[in-house]
């Protein structure tokens, strides 16, 4: 009596639930985020950040740190840096110098130069990371690193969740 109308309801029933399987595919269950960012005040970048682009202390090891990566391979201008910050808290954070540089299209590692650098951490929890970030850098983006020139700064925001599996 139902069984035609049953026939025609099931493929739409599955349709339906197959067309929303992505819907959870994104930061806040794999893990990840984004890091948005200027040199020099110019154009913002926004860079995605995978899973392991980003380390927190005690997720999936026993560090102490905040590190933050952009590899090479994964930013369409070819930029890389690296941050670290050693036992993050809320608020102005300073940052480790010997860690802590950048690479602006491929150019030489340029290091952090002077006292007025920090990563300002305004949420950090089990579930998501945010800061604002404040770099000055040695201007290397002639060939070679320049300390007579004034320093790049270097300004971002990260957003960054923790892995479902992490928490």
């Amino acid at each position: 009596m139902y069984s035609s109308s049953f026939k025609i309801f099931v493929p739409f029933i599955a349709a339906s639930l197959t067309a929303c399987s992505g819907i959870n595919d994104s930061w806040e269950v794999k893990g990840g985020g984004f890091l948005k960012y200027t040199i020099n005040g110019k154009d913002q970048i926004k860079q995605e950040l995978s899973r392991d682009d980003i380390e927190i202390p005690f997720i999936r090891n026993n560090h102490h740190y905040l590190q933050i990566r952009i590899p090479m391979e994964s930013s369409e201008r070819k930029d890389q840096l690296s941050i670290l910050v050693n036992n993050p808290k809320l608020g102005n954070n300073n940052i480790v110098p010997t860690y802590t540089w950048i690479q602006v299209q491929g150019t030489p590692k340029a290091f952090v130069k002077g006292d007025s650098n920090y990563v300002h951490i305004d949420q950090k929890d089990d579930a998501k990371w945010t800061a604002n970030i404040h770099l000055h850098f040695t201007d290397c983006r002639q060939g070679k690193c320049d300390e007579s020139l004034p320093p790049i700064l270097f300004e971002g925001r990260l957003h960054y969740w923790i892995s479902e599996d992490d928490r």
